[in-house]
């Protein structure tokens, strides 16, 4: 058994919500939730806010905060804390944004488990943003937003400069791909290795009974004791108990990012009734597949509607209302404002990519078709390609006049952006993060190129082309999602034992898949295309089933919603210390099956890694001293796992 159990948080969160309920009632039940998890909320009622305050771009004088009201009214924010001699005040100008109403289908809407319509607000979107600066670093400030009658004050802390920090901490997750059905929703649960005892039946048993079963045949699994929504909501209690001084979010964040309802409930998730994460510390997103998606409004295609028209195209939708929620740094491209971006955060960098676009297009149909090449089996590979999607051209993109599309490819604008970052980050002596979404090495749904028979149409191999860029410029690691399951991989191609760690970190709230199998079922038929992969919950975390009471329990183990948690420490003799900890909420039962709380455990994988005085890693040479730092041997750079 390779499970590792930390100091527990028992998450105790189910207040529920229904829309029928008076916004002032609503207000009261999100200070109760919060009140609920030891944040303490204003005793005012917070019902002239439709969004939270959130926070964006933080640096060391300041941050970016914005909030969504349904009135076209002012508001302000006070800020007090270190240095000031009084408290700062700043107004807020609303600013309506059509593009976030109500589609006719999104009101028209039924989903089963659900009163009809519960799950909306009134069609009115008003931004308000304020970015404050001028604050010092590393210092923790105060700030209150007042909008009509509601009040909501929290803290927040600047930055630390690159030289006066001692520890940083934050956290990457994906996939929360969040949605009003997500509430009524348990998962299909792929079953991985076991190691004792036996999964619950399929026909006949408690669990199927209670939370049903997905798929049928040698596919027929078991579905998760949680929903999507409970599920998310104690991953980010979890996350929110470990203070972290920001969230990187690799993509995915709803299930469509031209369905308002999916964006209105990621906000009732991270800032608002279900909880608020994102009131306190920043967010720096990632564009996903799903954000490039019109889900309900025409999936990848067109719809026609009263109020938005007709042969409005669903990708251009899903990334226009991206763009209304997240305000990114400049990147020196107009057209690409909002697509990839850097934030320092003290000796920290973080470089967002987008991968959503590759040319030249390409799909499936374009191999294995007479006088086309052929089509790839088994663990053949002939290169990464150059598409990550086969869902639309830049030339359909454009017809629709989006003219926002960033090719990610070599010599691609986005590229040679990317290079400039890295070495400049290098120069300065940053511990350098990338992070977009498709997973460029994975052994999941996602895993395998456009000219492979099992492709998806949507594998993230042709991100591949920035690893020797990355090893170049001594990237620490890398951050997707998208194959939904958490899995480590590692790559160093010169062979010098220093190399560039790859994490899928897709287990934020939604699926709960595992490897890619290489024929129907989930016996030992895992497909492994991925040759860098060092471990995955789904093949190096058995199951521990045990016999409770006269039911069977999952005591240890398994595939669960969590999160990576990234750990910098500053050290005197030279070498900083990195940790990189895949964490997970493990579900705690009772006899009936009813969810207890979770319990916040870490896998059997937790490494860390030594970083120079120029911010790079550094393999360090085994010695008894050094077997007693950190958090294990297997971690120590250079010394890494081979799979097979």
């Amino acid at each position: 058994m390779n499970n590792k159990i930390e100091p527990t948080l028992v998450a105790t969160n189910n207040v529920s919500f229904t829309r029928s309920c008076s916004r002032k009632a609503l207000g009261s039940a999100i200070a109760l939730t919060l009140m609920g998890f030891g944040t303490a909320q204003n005793a005012f009622a917070l019902e002239d806010f439709r969004v939270l305050p959130y926070l964006q771009q933080p640096g060391t004088d300041g941050m970016l905060f914005t909030w969504f009201t349904e009135t076209n009214q002012n508001g302000s924010i006070m800020i007090d804390g270190p240095g000031l001699a009084n408290p700062l005040h700043f107004g807020s100008s609303p600013s309506y944004q059509a593009k976030l109403q109500y589609t006719q289908a999104e009101l028209n809407q039924s989903i089963t488990g659900l009163d009809k319509g519960s799950w909306l607000f009134s069609s009115d979107n008003y931004k308000h943003s304020v970015d404050v600066r001028g604050l010092q670093p590393n210092s923790t400030y105060t700030y209150t937003v007042t909008q009509g009658d509601s009040v909501f004050t929290r803290e927040f802390k600047t930055a630390p400069t690159e030289q006066d920090w001692s520890h940083i901490r934050f956290i990457a997750v994906s996939d929360s791909e969040t949605e009003p059905l997500g509430r009524a929703t348990h998962r299909e649960w792929q079953p991985g290795t076991i190691a004792s005892g036996n999964r619950p039946s399929l026909s006949n048993s408690q669990w199927a009974t209670q939370f049903g079963t997905s798929g049928s045949g040698a596919n027929q699994v078991l579905r998760y004791a949680v929903t999507e929504t409970e599920g998310y909501k104690h991953n980010l209690a979890i996350i929110d108990s470990r203070n972290p001084d920001f969230i990187v979010m690799p993509g995915d964040l709803v299930q469509g990012g031209g369905y308002q309802p999916g964006w209105d409930e990621f906000f009732r998730h991270n800032a608002g009734e279900f909880d608020d994460v994102l009131t306190k510390r920043a967010i720096l997103p990632a564009l996903g597949n799903w954000e490039n998606f019109g889900a309900l409004n025409g999936g990848y295609g067109t719809f026609n509607d009263p109020i938005f028209g007709d042969n409005v195209f669903g990708p251009k939708f899903g990334r226009e209302k991206y763009k209304t929620y997240f305000d990114m740094p400049e990147n020196g491209t107009p057209n690409h404002q909002g697509n990839y971006y850097r934030i320092d955060y003290g000796p920290v960098t973080i470089i967002t990519l987008d991968s959503s676009n590759g040319e030249p297009d390409d799909r499936p149909q374009n191999y294995g078709g007479t006088g086309q090449p052929p089509k790839l089996t088994g663990q053949e590979y002939t290169g990464p390609g150059t598409d990550t999607q086969n869902n639309f051209s830049r030339a359909q993109y454009e017809s629709f006049g989006g003219n926002d599309l960033s090719d990610f490819n070599p010599g691609s604008i986005q590229s040679k952006w990317a290079r400039a970052q890295l070495e400049q980050a290098r120069e300065q002596g940053q511990v350098i993060f990338v992070q977009f979404h498709h997973a460029p090495y994975s052994d999941g749904e996602h895993g395998l190129p456009m000219n492979h028979q099992q492709s998806s149409g949507q594998g993230g191999t042709p991100m591949r082309h920035y690893q020797p860029m990355f090893e170049q410029f001594g990237v620490a690691a890398v951050l997707s999602g998208h194959s939904e399951m958490f899995e480590k991989s590692f790559v160093d191609e010169n062979g010098d034992g220093i190399g560039v760690y790859y994490y899928d970190v897709g287990v934020a709230g939604d699926g709960l898949r595992g490897e890619r199998r290489n024929s129907p079922g989930f016996d030992n038929n895992r497909l492994q295309y991925n040759p860098f992969s060092q471990w995955s919950a789904d093949e190096h975390e058995a199951e521990v089933w045990e016999i409770i009471n006269g039911v069977e329990q999952l005591v240890a183990g398994g595939k669960h919603y969590g999160h990576l948690e990234v750990n910098l420490y500053k050290r005197d003799d030279g070498y900083d210390l990195l940790e990189l900890i895949p964490v997970y909420s493990f579900a705690l039962l009772d006899d009936n099956y009813n969810l207890l709380g979770t319990e916040r455990r870490i896998y059997g994988d937790k490494i860390s890694l030594f970083i120079t005085e120029n911010g790079s890693v550094k393999p360090v040479p085994l010695s008894p001293a050094l077997l007693l730092m950190g958090s294990g041997l297997l971690g120590l750079l250079g010394f890494s796992r081979v799979k097979r």
